[in-house]
């Protein structure tokens, strides 16, 4: 599929316990009324991107900036072999 498909009602449903992304979907039109796309900014952006392997790389990107770049998040976190402290290129 492709993330366009991910707002389809019947995907959701069908495979909205396997995947997290759809899953989060599910809950949030579960817990909020009116058009997806108004309460739901990002997650509605993310069903306007091409491909899936688009989505992850953003994801990634927002994810290192936004928590593992953040200082009083990262002071705590433990470092070792799964995650190095090696600088990023």
């Amino acid at each position: 599929t492709t993330p366009a498909a991910s707002l389809d009602d019947r995907l959701i449903a069908e495979q909205g316990d396997d995947y997290l992304y759809l899953r989060g979907i599910r809950f949030v039109m579960a817990m909020k009324r009116g058009p997806f796309f108004e309460h739901s900014r990002q997650l509605y952006d993310i069903s306007g991107v091409p491909r899936w392997e688009k989505v992850n790389q953003g994801l990634r990107k927002m994810y290192s900036a936004e928590v593992l770049g953040r200082f009083p998040v990262v002071q705590h976190l433990v470092f070792g072999t799964l995650l190095s402290i090696a600088r990023a290129r």
